[in-house]
Parts: C-alpha cells; structure tokens; sequence
C-alpha cells in the first residue's frame, strides 16, 4: 500500500502525466537560459543589481504562486524569479569562473549528478515525499537564523562558513527538489491549474540555484 498524496485520493505511485513533466521541464529550461543570461550581465549592474535581484526574486516567487490560474501570468513573474536570480548568483559564479574555474566545472558537475539522483530516487521508491517538508522547513529556518545572525553577530560568521553548515543546506535543498518531483506525480490531477508547470518549474529553479551555492562553498571548504 503506497502512501497517498496530500492534494487528493490520488496514489502516489500513480506516476505523472506526460505533458505536465513536458510543459514542467520545458519552463525549467527556458528559465535556467533567462538566469545564465541575467548571471552574464550582472557584473555591469554592480551593488545596485544585487538590490534589484533580492527584490525581483523575493516579488517573483510570491507572485507566480498567486497567478497558477494562468500559465502566461505565472510564466512572466517566473521570468521575474529567474532575473532576480541571476542578478545574484552572477557574481559569485563570475569570481569562480576568474579564479577556481577547475571547482566551478566540478560543482556543476555535482549538481547534475545530485539532480539525477534525486530524480531517479523518486521514481523508484512509491513514497510520498512531501512528508519531509516540516523536518526541511526547520532545517530551512536554521539555516536562515544562521545566516541573518551572523551578519550582526561577527562570532558567528564561522558557523555560517562552516563545513556542516553547508551539509545541512545541500542536504535541506537535496531534500525540496525530491519533494517537488514527488508532488509533480499528483499536481497534474489535483491542482489542474494552467500555471501548475510554471509553479513546479520556478520551484526546481529555486531549488538547484540554492543547491549550487551550497555545493559550491562546500568545494571551497
């Protein structure tokens, strides 16, 4: 007997319709296309354009979610999503690539190695996956109170830098794109929205921009 999904009496081993992984990996692509190009141009836009990253990525994710309805509304603020991030992951990537171009080639080749795993591991094992999300939300917030602390607090910057530190955020991030991939398996029946893939595509977009980072400072380590 196979776990059942939050969103309905659906079976989790149900599998997922085809178009809806289709239209959900489609979007991803062309998102992570609209991020690399925002990455490329950021070292022009300076301080100002981390602002305006922290701002279109914090706007974008709370406004794709309220426009599900519709995949063309959903999609525009996804390319909001995908700009704002961009515009902040661009420097770090920038000063990889110019002084360790070796771990920038290797994180990226973890990250799709992690992305695969987490994939393959969710379609092997009939488990509802969404069930982890109170345990990653805590590991989440931790992680949040860590980094915003040690900002004000200079003793704890070391904590924030730590080796364990970036376990638990590969490990909370490794842990929220299963369970997006799990709840993809149910979204295309239970929440029929014409945005559903955008949601989904915008939320694995988060989810390996964050991984990244964290598979990176952890190379640096």
């Amino acid at each position: 007997m196979y776990n059942r999904s939050p969103y309905a009496a659906v079976q989790v081993a149900d599998g997922v319709e085809g178009s809806l992984m289709g239209r959900t990996l489609g979007y991803l692509a062309v998102l992570l296309l609209i991020l690399s190009a925002s990455a490329l141009i950021s070292p022009v836009t300076g301080e100002v354009g981390l602002w305006i990253g922290i701002g279109a990525a914090l706007l974008g994710t709370i406004m794709v979610g309220r426009n599900r309805g519709s995949a063309r509304h959903a999609f525009t603020w996804g390319t909001v999503v995908a700009i704002g991030m961009g515009l902040l992951v661009g420097p770090v990537v920038w000063s990889v690539a110019l002084t360790q171009e070796s771990l920038l080639w290797s994180t990226l080749g973890t990250l799709i190695v992690a992305v695969l795993f987490a994939a393959l591991l969710v379609s092997w094992i009939p488990w509802d996956f969404s069930r982890m999300m109170p345990l990653l939300f805590i590991g989440l917030i931790m992680l949040l109170v860590t980094g915003l602390l040690s900002w004000i607090v200079p003793g704890l910057s070391g904590i924030a830098m730590s080796r364990a530190y970036n376990i638990i955020g590969v490990l909370v991030f490794l842990g929220y794109m299963m369970v997006d991939f799990s709840l993809m398996r149910a979204r295309g029946r239970v929440v029929p929205a014409d945005g559903a893939a955008v949601v989904l595509a915008v939320s694995l977009l988060i989810d390996i921009v964050n991984l990244f980072l964290f598979l990176l400072r952890l190379g640096r380590r």
